[in-house]
């Protein structure tokens, strides 16, 4: 259920400003054209956002399995180096994401995401030419730590090019085309594999990227937050290591956002407690049946699917309602599985995955609303990498712990045991909810919202 991973982020509190002009020469809407505007569909600003966001997350997992492929099948690589791939994932989050999230609040944001495409490309081509894992621990390394500077920047400018009822759209429609890729790309790559050859699949990915930064290029003078870009040109601004200090405090004086955070990444820390050992426990329970575990990995991606373009259907969530459902539907998935016996029929754990997906996408998108929604447009980049800086400490100790734990303590009563903590965390966000998230969490926001 890597699935279950998929990404969590988004921003706060907007500002009401009111553009007086259009911008020349660009054939971009000023801010007061897309205010006009009555679906997310006719936001051409977003929906380039989402083409070229959409086709370079495809592209990103697609050549996921076939640098398995070559580390494993082709090097046949030692396999504690493998276990040092998710590691060059996740370490740059944490030694960088917060700074990156100061640098998307203080560059302008589709020149991040535009230069971050290009030398990503640059990058995986380097991957082509390597022979040997040692030459593509380090590529992978720094090809993750340039996508710390996409996320954020990619969050802030959704915050900025769309109005407040868009918003939730918004954030579900990122999400699903980050869930159906990964579903779809490594499915995809896995076909061009029994075909031709896994560089082939890296190149595709170089690609992708390219065509990600074409589609950024043509967004290169749309107008950002106005507030922020007079900050931007003020000789007063305040520096790098004061703007960092800014994204915590700004968290710690906000309740809303502070708690959330916290909350979330306790049940975060519980579900990836098991997360990666699904086929641990598939083992045991259908010792005889290997396939059976791609089927339900396939439910959970379903389902996730299914929840979010549900909400996709809302202009609002209630946070309490969402966040803390979400969790619970997890966590009682997860107990349901552990709960399984030998031989039992494979509709009952397929139906539990489906039900884990459906929580995880509502879980995922009303997380990344709140955080969008509750976080004002000059702070978003910072929050984000935060959040990343935090959620990857989290990917890289709970797995490790987790496989400790069922190391010698057996799946089953692992999974039961996290499945009820994470019903149990679920279950107080529910009662609690008028304390973390407010009686009233959706506040009323004038239509007038400049999104430019």
């Amino acid at each position: 259920m890597n699935s279950i991973q998929g990404s969590l982020m988004a921003c706060w509190h907007s500002s009401k400003l009111i553009s007086k002009k259009t911008t020349k020469n660009t054939g971009e809407s000023t801010m007061d054209q897309l205010n006009k505007k009555d679906t997310i569909w006719q936001n051409k600003t977003f929906m380039k956002m989402f083409t070229a966001y959409s086709i370079s997350i495809f592209g990103d997992w697609f050549d996921i399995i076939a640098i398995s492929v070559l580390l494993a099948y082709t090097w046949n690589s030692d396999p504690l180096l493998i276990a040092l791939v998710p590691i060059t994932f996740a370490l740059p989050g944490i030694l960088l994401g917060s700074f990156a999230g100061v640098l998307a609040d203080r560059w302008r944001k589709v020149h991040i995401m535009f230069f971050a495409d290009i030398i990503s490309s640059g990058l995986t081509l380097l991957l082509l030419m390597a022979d040997n894992i040692y030459a593509v621990l380090p590529v992978l390394f720094l090809r993750s730590t340039i996508g710390l500077l996409n996320m954020p920047a990619q969050q802030a400018l959704t915050r900025n090019v769309v109005t407040e009822e868009q918003l939730l759209k918004a954030t579900s429609m990122n999400q699903i085309v980050n869930q159906m890729a990964k579903v779809a790309g490594p499915l995809l790559g896995a076909l061009v594999l029994a075909v031709l050859s896994p560089k082939l699949c890296i190149l595709i990915n170089a690609i992708s990227s390219v065509m990600s930064a074409s589609i950024l290029f043509t967004l290169r003078n749309i107008k950002e937050n106005e507030k922020h870009t007079d900050l931007l040109n003020d000789e007063q601004k305040p520096g790098f290591r004061d703007s960092w200090k800014e994204g915590f405090s700004f968290i710690l004086q906000r309740k809303i956002i502070l708690f959330t955070m916290a909350y979330s990444l306790m049940g975060l820390m519980a579900i990836q407690f098991v997360d990666g050992q699904f086929a641990v426990l598939f083992r045991e329970i259908a010792p005889n049946r290997p396939s059976l575990i791609g089927w339900v990995i396939a439910a959970s991606g379903l389902g996730a699917v299914i929840s979010m373009m549900c909400i996709n259907r809302f202009k609002t969530i209630k946070y309490g309602w969402a966040i803390a459902g979400g969790n619970s539907l997890i966590g009682i998935s997860f107990a349901g599985i552990g709960s399984l016996g030998v031989g039992v029929h494979a509709a009952w754990p397929i139906l539990l995955g489906l039900l884990a997906g459906l929580g995880n996408g509502i879980w995922m998108v009303a997380y990344n609303y709140l955080l969008q929604q509750e976080s004002s447009k000059e702070m978003v980049g910072r929050i984000f990498g935060i959040q990343n800086s935090l959620s990857s400490i989290v990917f890289i100790v709970a797995p490790l712990s987790g496989g400790t734990l069922i190391h010698f303590m057996g799946p089953s009563q692992i999974f039961q045991w996290l499945g009820i903590s994470v019903c149990i965390i679920g279950a107080i966000g529910l009662v609690f909810q008028r304390y973390i998230w407010g009686s009233d969490p959706l506040k009323t926001v004038d239509n007038s919202l400049i999104v430019d």
